[in-house]
């Protein structure tokens, strides 16, 4: 994919385990090849303590008006840490509605299909 290869050596990927685990599921024919590229691509997964999930609820509380899965309050949840509103996703829907802590949108780098 071109978006992949357009990284430059300082960028960094980086996710949760919650998505790796979406993706394993959602990959599940491609199993295999997905956790090749993960060890190959330099994806850092970050993980993350208690206090951390307090605060994705605290997340969570404002957006009543719908359904989030756990994976993507995490990636809300790294965005908000690492202070970057950029993200790869196909889940566009979503992530075009959701709202970092500072209000900011995201910036979806995957171009929609």
């Amino acid at each position: 994919m071109a978006l992949f290869a357009s990284l430059r050596g300082t960028d960094q990927l980086i996710t949760t385990w919650p998505v790796v685990t979406e993706c394993t599921f959602a990959l599940e024919r491609y199993r295999t090849a997905f956790f090749d590229w993960l060890f190959e691509s330099r994806t850092e997964v970050v993980e993350f303590d208690f206090q951390a999930v307090r605060s994705m609820l605290e997340w969570i509380k404002g957006t009543r008006d719908r359904q989030i899965d756990f994976a993507d309050t995490t990636l809300v949840w790294l965005a908000g840490a690492r202070n970057t509103d950029l993200i790869i996703t196909a889940d566009y829907r979503d992530f075009r509605t959701y709202r970092l802590p500072n209000r900011r949108s995201f910036r979806l780098l995957l171009p929609e299909a």
